[in-house]
């Protein structure tokens, strides 16, 4: 089993993503989920991102995004969310991460 956290966690409190890691992988966790948006990620962002998962010795899991616009009745909004997941899926290969989960309702639940 391993033990992993999303670096959000971090970020909700004001630490940026770097420093979020490096604590992360201070307290020990296994891996971590990476929250971010696959349309707007910088090249600068991401290579911050693996190279300091590297340097760290912390494997990225998984990949979450919220896309509720998958099950819109409406097409167009349906092809966008499509397209978004997909290049979600290319952001979980450049960060060789294993997975990426679909959110569909827990903030919308939560009303974040």
């Amino acid at each position: 089993m391993n033990l992993g956290i999303i670096n959000s966690a971090f970020g909700q409190a004001g630490v940026d993503t770097v420093t979020g890691l490096e604590h992360i992988a201070r307290i020990g966790f296994d891996n971590v989920d990476i929250f971010t948006e696959a349309l707007t990620i910088t090249d600068d962002e991401k290579r911050a991102i693996i190279n300091t998962c590297e340097k760290q010795n912390l494997p990225i899991a998984s990949l979450p995004v919220v896309a509720t616009g998958l099950i819109d009745f409406n097409d167009p909004v349906r092809a966008f969310h499509v397209e978004r997941c997909k290049k979600f899926i290319d952001l979980c290969a450049e960060f060789g991460a294993n997975n990426l989960l679909l959110v569909l309702g827990e903030y919308i639940w939560q009303r974040e």
